[in-house]
């Protein structure tokens, strides 16, 4: 029906902007974060930069290679499953990381976003695909 159509459409959106959203959390709280890890850890500006790049170094590195794996997972499992699953991954990554930063633990923040990069990229594998299922024609490209 229509009516589920666009609810999946917003539902991706709504999920897509939360995890842009995780995503750039420490770049805009770069400044808030030295300060607050500077004074409970006690490490210099060089090595907060160092932890800080870090940060977004793994979650990148899965990223490499993962959603052309999980591109071909989507066709065995299906995208609903690997939806769910790697959601739950952004989800549980995201939770580590704050967990991490409450703790100031850069070993606590750095799995978590190892974690959020299992999931992330892939993550909008998976989403095309359902959007692939449910829109046609041009309405695809209004979709993606």
């Amino acid at each position: 029906s229509d009516w589920a159509r666009w609810a999946i459409l917003w539902l991706t959106c709504g999920g897509l902007f939360g995890q842009f959203f995780a995503f750039d959390i420490p770049s805009a709280l770069n400044e808030q974060m030295q300060a607050s890890l500077a004074a409970s850890t006690h490490i210099t500006g060089e090595a907060f930069e160092y932890y800080f790049g870090l940060l977004y170094s793994v979650y990148s590195v899965p990223n490499v290679v993962l959603p052309l794996v999980l591109g071909l997972a989507v066709d065995r499992c299906g995208c609903q499953t690997l939806i769910v699953s790697l959601g739950a991954l952004v989800v549980l990554g995201q939770i580590v990381f704050a967990m991490g930063y409450g703790l100031a633990s850069w070993p606590a923040m750095l799995a978590g976003r190892a974690i959020f990069g299992l999931g992330g990229e892939s993550l909008q594998v998976a989403q095309n695909c359902l959007l692939f299922r449910w829109f046609r024609g041009r309405e695809v490209a209004f979709a993606l």
